[in-house]
C-alpha cells in the first residue's frame, strides 16, 4: 500500500524516488494532456516538478497515491 509519507521515507533512507515523464503519466492515467493540466491546476492531481528547463516529471508514488485515493471517493 502507498503511504502518504512514502516520499519522506525514501528521503530519510537516502533512496531515490522514481519519477514519471508526462508520456508515462498519460500512458497510466486515462486523461488527455489538457485534462491532466486542468486537474493539476484545480489541485485534484499531484503537481509536476520542474526537473530541468522545459522538462517536468511526477513522483511515481504521488501518482499511485492519487490513484488509490480515487477508489475512496467512488
Amino acid at each position: 500500500m502507498i503511504d502518504e509519507d512514502e516520499g519522506e521515507q525514501h528521503a530519510a533512507a537516502g533512496e531515490i524516488r522514481p519519477m514519471l515523464s508526462i508520456k508515462q503519466v498519460l500512458a497510466l492515467i486515462p486523461f488527455s494532456r489538457a485534462t491532466l493540466y486542468r486537474e493539476m491546476e484545480a489541485g485534484r492531481f499531484p503537481a509536476a516538478h520542474e526537473i530541468a528547463p522545459r522538462r517536468i516529471a511526477w513522483f511515481k508514488d504521488d501518482v499511485a497515491a492519487w490513484q488509490l485515493g480515487t477508489k475512496k471517493g467512488a
